[in-house]
């Protein structure tokens, strides 16, 4: 419990650490932001507008794949706590409705109307470039968040480290099923895979280090329970009792959409091992109640207002990847945690989806 509780302390930490980074956008060494040496000598430089990030009225959009999501819930909540010491801030949070396009529009809806930064869940690793460099161009930083990277440069790309997560899941799963049998993928929708690697480092270690056959490899689209139950009774279908060992999932909600099916055509009682990813509510409260082996958990909750005051930072200081000359997207990567049996009461007892300050 002792390591369980001071591995919980290094993610926090490492996340925080971009918040203080974050806060030293103030250099007055008083409450108000925006006109200390380093904005200044920033602006000096040709950057964007910069702000006064206490006093000056600032919007930030906030565009989702879609808040019908239950992450939105811990999204908003933690966007919604930061506030309380930027009452001149205002978050809107944009629903794309699961529609590239949409994402497209509602970037530059934020173009017109003039927001001050954009973070963004992104639909589509190429579709958006175009309103992104727009965006850009215009002032704006777009900061994007996790799903897939926009393979335009912009601002800054926070993810969990993904790839590390699959390869890890996979040498944890393998480990339970005793290095035999098979493994099916329910994987991201296929147009985001060469961005959203999970599934790829499971993939990878698993044909690389283990005797595992890979029997189905399947992009689940919307990153949606439903389709992945969908995908999951065809699975059972095909394969008979005992024909899988390993099923391992993008995301928690793909995750419990395959062990909704799993229960439902009556083969719980076969063992078949199922992890997610991301450590969402529904996931944890799986693993809690063993329809799940494991999940990697990354702080919903820190990433996002690391993701806010990244974005106050580049307010403050006109800094986009326009400004900044970047030849890449700088990319900052969130550690997970492996959740199982072990140490699911730890990290339940710490995680924002079951504590509430309010």
């Amino acid at each position: 419990m002792k390591k369980t509780k001071k591995i919980l302390s290094l993610v926090l930490s490492v996340a925080m650490l971009t918040v203080i980074f974050a806060a030293c956008a103030d250099n007055s060494g008083g409450g108000s932001g925006g006109s200390g040496s380093v904005a200044q000598e920033v602006a000096n430089l040709g950057a964007g507008q910069v702000k006064d990030i206490y006093n000056d009225p600032i919007k930030i959009a906030q565009i989702s794949i879609s808040t019908a999501g239950i992450i939105n819930q811990l999204v908003q909540l933690s966007y919604r706590e930061q506030l309380y010491r930027f009452p001149n801030v205002s978050v809107v949070h944009w629903d794309a409705e699961y529609d590239p396009n949409r994402q497209v529009t509602l970037i530059q809806e934020a173009v017109t109307q003039g927001y001050d930064a954009i973070v963004i869940e992104a639909m589509d690793p190429f579709a958006l470039n175009g309103a992104i460099e727009e965006a850009e161009k215009a002032g704006i930083p777009v900061i994007s968040v996790n799903a897939a990277e926009p393979q335009t440069v912009h601002t800054l790309y926070m993810a969990g480290a993904d790839y590390s997560s699959g390869w890890a899941s996979a040498e944890l799963m393998v480990g339970m099923s005793g290095n035999e049998g098979t493994a099916i993928v329910l994987d991201c929708p296929p147009a985001m895979k060469p961005a959203a690697r999970m599934g790829t480092g499971f993939e990878e270690y698993i044909q690389q280090k283990t005797n595992i056959r890979l029997i189905e490899q399947l992009g689940i689209e919307n990153w949606s329970a439903d389709n992945a139950q969908i995908s999951m009774r065809d699975c059972l279908t095909k394969y008979g009792p005992g024909e899988i060992t390993m099923v391992y999932c993008a995301n928690d909600d793909i995750a419990m959409g395959a062990a909704n099916a799993i229960d439902q055509a009556g083969r719980a009682d076969e063992g078949i091992i199922v992890w997610g990813f991301n450590g969402f509510r529904n996931g944890l409260e799986l693993v809690k109640e063993g329809k799940l082996a494991g999940t990697m958990f990354g702080d919903t909750y820190v990433q996002n207002a690391t993701a806010f005051y990244f974005a106050m930072y580049a307010i403050a200081t006109g800094l986009t990847g326009q400004t900044a000359g970047y030849t890449r997207t700088p990319v900052v990567e969130q550690p997970m945690l492996p959740v199982t049996q072990q140490n699911i009461d730890d990290v339940m007892a710490v995680s924002r989806w079951f504590v509430s300050y309010n």
